[in-house]
């Protein structure tokens, strides 16, 4: 139940995210004075053209997702104020994640955090890291402090509620949760 409901979760993350990038593409998002608009220009279209790949292909290869990677963090590092940046990090976190490079992952969502703090999906990102703690690294300690930093900064976000659930089944198996969740139900019976 938790796997598949967490495995869900970050597959639309991911699916949200690339489309966003998208969207900025196609709207020009902010810029960097200090580059030029053609070092701008040619950094977009390299995203364009991998995302369009990564579309278009069935089963994209770990070389592809990993240019993309490569892609996005080229222009989140060459242009850090831009409006794009945070959602290119966002995109190769999600991306590194799928790859099952998990520090990585955790590493890029941490920047995120830390340089964009009023990103749209700061919350995701403190999720997902916790996700990745609990589910792939195993780590309940840093997996309940994330959880526990998404209730304690968005309170009344959907993901708090989320964040409440996955603290209350830390550490336990599937069969524990499953045991719990019956006896829960004939108790309402």
């Amino acid at each position: 139940m938790k796997k598949q409901f967490s495995y869900q979760y970050a597959r639309n993350v991911f699916i949200t995210g690339s489309t966003a990038a998208i969207c900025l593409y196609g709207c020009g998002g902010g810029g960097n004075k200090a580059a030029t608009g053609m070092d701008r220009q040619a950094s977009l279209d390299s995203i364009k053209s991998i995302e369009t790949k990564l579309k278009t292909t069935q089963t994209p290869d770990a070389y592809t997702y990993n240019v993309a990677v490569t892609a996005y963090l080229k222009f989140a590092g060459n242009f850090p104020t831009d409006s794009m940046a945070p959602v290119c990090l966002f995109n190769a976190a999600n991306i590194a994640m799928s790859l099952n490079q998990y520090q990585r992952a955790i590493n890029i969502y941490d920047t995120i955090s830390t340089k964009y703090p009023t990103f749209k999906r700061a919350a995701d990102c403190l999720f997902i890291r916790g996700f990745i703690y609990d589910d792939k690294l195993k780590d309940t300690a840093r997996a309940r402090v994330m959880y526990q930093q998404v209730i304690d900064k968005y309170p009344h976000d959907s993901l708090a509620m989320q964040a409440r659930a996955a603290i209350s089944i830390l550490g336990k198996s599937y069969d524990e949760i499953i045991k719990e969740f019956e006896e829960k139900n004939k108790n309402k019976k």
